[in-house]
């Protein structure tokens, strides 16, 4: 790589900020990604064959607002034949100030074993979310909805969320489902969370994320999103989610994430109250 080599430069749209007026996880993994491309282009040559993420472990650090500029730089972790995890670090390109941490694997014929990876600054290692403890996978989708797991979503990819060879883009996963996400606040909050969400006085946030792709989506499947609740905690909640392919009846993606409600005047998480730990409660998957 060369020195310097800044794999994305850019900022926040207004359209990318949801509904608590932050980047929304899509953008956050769009930019990285379009980092993460840039990078393999330059460490393996342009087209230099099949290349596909296959994990990410994602720590969102600060909150990115409208018109913050952004920077990702990119470094080889763990480095083996076929299989490379990079480090995809976005800061505040004023301050330096770590915004968010992708620890992206990636894997295929060109990644050949060269050198040795880098240290990951401690800000965007795991931290709530144990890598040697993922949920363990269902044994089909039908024994996931049975294990407790609730539809939140539903829909069909795109052919504009896909790649030149028809596959999901991997933004494309975290992306869905943080659209169903508001049918699980809605399902565990009372009648007084709900006015306080719809009046723009309190909202959520993702602190941290692991995804696995499966089985990649494609073009025209139809996917369903379902997700329970693993642990709850005095202020998080470890939810589950999972993308079943239904065309084929297959889990594409199994993710997790540590969420939080946030007070959006404070812009401090919020302790989870007794009305709707009670409904979280009811959505606990074993």
């Amino acid at each position: 790589m060369r020195a310097g080599f800044a794999a994305y430069l850019g900022s926040v749209n207004r359209w990318e900020c949801d509904e608590n007026d932050h980047l929304n996880v899509r953008f956050y993994a769009n930019k990285i990604h379009q980092a993460l491309a840039n990078f393999l282009d330059e460490a393996c040559g342009p087209g230099a064959g099949d290349v596909r993420v296959t994990g990410q472990h994602i720590r969102f650090v600060q909150e990115a607002r409208i018109a913050t500029p952004l920077r990702v730089d990119c470094e080889l972790h763990d480095v083996r034949p076929g299989r490379w995890d990079v480090a995809c670090l976005m800061r505040q390109n004023l301050t330096e100030a770590p915004v968010a941490g992708f620890l992206v694997r990636v894997e295929g014929e060109p990644l050949t074993a060269v050198g040795s990876g880098g240290d990951v600054p401690d800000w965007a290692r795991p931290r709530g979310l144990n890598p040697d403890d993922p949920f363990p996978l269902p044994a089909s989708p039908d024994a996931a909805e049975t294990q407790g797991f609730v539809m939140m979503g539903r829909g069909r990819i795109t052919a504009a969320e896909c790649d030149g060879a028809g596959v999901a883009m991997p933004d494309v996963y975290i992306g869905r489902i943080s659209d169903g996400m508001p049918n699980l606040w809605a399902f565990t909050t009372d009648a007084v969370e709900a006015d306080q969400r719809q009046s723009g006085a309190l909202g959520g946030a993702a602190l941290e994320y692991r995804l696995d792709i499966l089985e990649p989506l494609r073009r025209d499947d139809r996917f369903r999103h379902v997700s329970g609740i693993r642990h709850i905690g005095n202020k998080t909640q470890h939810m589950v989610h999972l993308l079943i392919a239904e065309n084929r009846e297959a889990i594409a993606v199994r993710a997790e994430a540590i969420g939080v409600g946030m007070d959006l005047s404070t812009r401090r998480a919020v302790p989870i109250s007794d009305a709707r730990r009670i409904q979280l409660q009811k959505l606990l998957v074993s």
